[in-house]
């Protein structure tokens, strides 16, 4: 490809000295013109060398300090963007699997002018964690549960292209893929331009509104993002989404993993809690994708299932907010 656009890669970071060079020599390793990437930084105040590190990659490093769970900070990064395209977001945690990513990724943007973004899948890695790696069979990193809740890539996909696959979103069938290249002059035409937050998956649900459906799967372009060490990580940082996320903000953002104003949503839940606890279903599943993929981890489908299914559901119960999600659900169904 010739005359490359400028792109744009937006990194939000905190206390992340531990693995930040192997996110920040992903892009250094880039095959694609060093003039036309574009590498922003924002820090949340971090005490360690997180930020002396990001500047010996990069002369655009920001440190704000804003307690909200990073929204403040993806939209700030966003609007800093002087890219044709901006990569939203690269985590600490993560690296690019190939030398050719951003080429993949912009491939599918120059070839078709509907596309608003393109996206990529997780790959399992054998030095990550068994945890990480069990997740990471899923495109986008989905534990059982969320993958029960959720609208698959798959069911988005309309034709096989080049490289790549075309999808188009609709509201109600979007499937929780938030890293992504994105259009950025589509970006300006929509609300989440101009917002002091943005809330992830909200930004492709304003696209959507505003008539941009169509987006790119690159799955050959990958990445690798260690996203917990351990169980114990992992069921943490899903309480922590709750409490930091889903509770403060359930009812100003748009994308929901449960609609408990919706029925069969609630009876879908209903279901998966019992399912889940039944334990044997979930291991049959295991043991088949053990089968197919060769790898030990996935044997633990019924223990991951049951365990964050199960404190997910505890932690609703433990949080005002949250028993009161339950008891409306619980009215719902009887409406």
């Amino acid at each position: 490809m010739k005359n490359l656009p400028k792109i744009s890669i937006v990194l939000l970071t905190y206390n992340a000295a531990k693995s930040l060079n192997k996110a920040l020599d992903s892009v250094k390793k880039q095959i694609y013109p060093k003039n036309k990437i574009e590498l922003i930084v924002i820090d949340n105040g971090s005490s360690d060398k997180t930020v002396q590190i990001a500047k010996k990659y990069s002369n655009k490093v920001w440190v704000r300090k804003i307690m909200d769970g990073g929204y403040s900070n993806r939209a700030f990064g966003m609007r800093k963007a002087t890219g044709q395209y901006v990569y939203m977001i690269l985590e600490h945690d993560m690296e690019f699997k190939s030398k050719f990513f951003l080429r993949k990724m912009v491939k599918p943007l120059l070839v078709n002018s509907e596309i608003v973004g393109s996206f990529t899948r997780e790959y399992p890695r054998r030095d990550q964690s068994w945890v990480t790696r069990f997740i990471s069979y899923n495109p986008v990193q989905l534990d059982p549960l969320f993958e029960f809740l959720t609208p698959s890539i798959k069911s988005t996909i309309k034709n096989k292209e080049n490289g790549f696959f075309l999808c188009e979103y609709k509201i109600g069938g979007i499937p929780p893929t938030t890293h992504m290249l994105f259009r950025k002059s589509f970006l300006k035409k929509t609300s989440v331009w101009n917002q002091e937050k943005d809330f992830d998956h909200d930004t492709i649900i304003a696209l959507v509104n505003s008539g941009y459906r169509y987006f790119a799967y690159v799955p050959s372009a990958g990445d690798y993002h260690n996203h917990a060490t351990g169980l114990k990580e992992l069921i943490g940082k899903r309480v922590r989404n709750l409490n930091l996320h889903y509770f403060p903000y359930q009812k100003s953002i748009g994308f929901k993993w449960l609609d408990v104003n919706d029925k069969s949503s609630v009876l879908k839940m209903i279901f998966w809690v019992i399912y889940v606890n039944l334990i044997i279903p979930e291991f049959i599943r295991g043991l088949i994708k053990f089968i197919k993929y060769r790898d030990w981890v996935l044997l633990c489908q019924p223990i991951i299932a049951i365990t964050t299914t199960d404190i997910v559901l505890l932690s609703f119960i433990k949080n005002k907010e949250g028993r009161r999600i339950i008891s409306n659900s619980i009215r719902n169904l009887f409406r």
